[in-house]
């Protein structure tokens, strides 16, 4: 008996079974998948801000809050000639954009890799230099307004991330296959070799920029490869936030007081110098694709990520976070 072909309405509804199918697959991996592949990140942390225009270009990058207040700002660039940007997060879900300007008035289109803000100034890391805003200015600009660097100071490093605590200006850079660093900055550890630094400076009201000495750091960090970001605890101990494309990103936990390690040489002398390798690791754990930079306040720890960009894939592959994130640390 000849085999009765099937008619073309019919494989239509097979496709249109399976095309459903996927979708529904693709749905629960993205709304369960996390935290059954991250569950120590979903057990500690929550959403804290949504990131804006993401669709539109946006990609972000570091992340920082005010104190004394519940506003959140994010800071990253959109590529080509338009201005990198910050956008200030308020709890009832709105943003201002804030367009960066060079010191000279013209458009900001860098990386804008790093933020942080302490007391009246507001940091932001690039091309081995701080470029500083006057906090005030960001804190009360209208949506669409653009506020140019007040000063910049150079660092020893790429100046990928930035961080600060009250009492420390952090700059760490970032290294990986494609994105060398200094041969100073490689140091054997007990996990191999690390060829990343960060670089701590005293914060001072008095002082101009806001920092005591912008020409010399007081502390050094030897990390791992592919950090993103870095900030200290109050509890004596440092997160790094490590990410290198699809990957799943890293969290990872060191003790950073007690005595130094070794000591690093910088135009003539010695620094103090802490290798964050396993023997000051107190705990790692993984973390969703595309971490960012982070920033501890008010007891909680602020994740930015930038997998949920347009230029990534805008949020469509699983576990891409559209958010900054809050984390517990206890």
């Amino acid at each position: 008996m000849k085999k009765e072909k099937k008619k073309p309405l019919e494989i239509l509804k097979i496709i249109a079974i399976i095309i459903v199918g996927l979708i529904a697959i693709y749905a629960v991996v993205c709304l369960l998948g996390g935290p059954m592949f991250y569950p120590d990140f979903y057990r500690r942390s929550v959403v804290l801000r949504a990131i804006p225009d993401l669709s539109g270009g946006f990609i972000p990058q570091g992340v920082t809050a005010s104190d004394g207040s519940d506003e959140v700002y994010i800071c990253g660039y959109l590529g080509g000639d338009q201005n990198s940007r910050i956008y200030r997060l308020t709890s009832d879900g709105s943003s201002v954009r804030i367009l960066l300007r060079k010191e000279d008035g013209s458009a900001y289109t860098g990386h804008a890799g790093g933020l942080t803000m302490a007391g009246k100034y507001i940091y932001v890391s690039n091309a081995s230099k701080i470029f500083v805003l006057d906090a005030a200015a960001i804190r009360n600009a209208a949506d669409g307004d653009a506020v140019a660097f007040i000063g910049h100071f150079d660092v020893p490093c790429r100046s990928s991330f930035c961080s600060s605590d009250g009492e420390m200006l952090y700059v760490g850079e970032y290294h990986a296959v494609g994105y060398e660093t200094e041969d100073s900055h490689r140091v054997e550890t007990r996990d191999g070799l690390y060829q990343a630094m960060v670089f701590a400076y005293r914060l001072s009201s008095d002082a101009e920029l806001g920092v005591k000495d912008t020409a010399r750091p007081e502390k050094a960090y030897a990390v791992c490869d592919k950090a993103q970001g870095f900030a200290v605890l109050p509890d004596g101990t440092a997160v790094v936030s490590c990410s290198f494309g699809l990957a799943a990103s890293s969290l990872r936990r060191y003790r950073v007081d007690g005595q130094a390690d070794a000591g690093f040489a910088y135009q003539g002398e010695t620094i103090p110098l802490y290798v964050l390798d396993s023997l000051r690791a107190t705990e790692s754990f993984s973390m969703p694709h595309m971490s960012e930079d982070v920033e501890y306040r008010n007891g909680k720890l602020m994740i930015a990520f930038e997998g949920a960009a347009k230029k990534y894939g805008a949020g469509l592959l699983p576990f891409s976070i559209g958010s900054v994130m809050e984390m517990k640390m206890n």
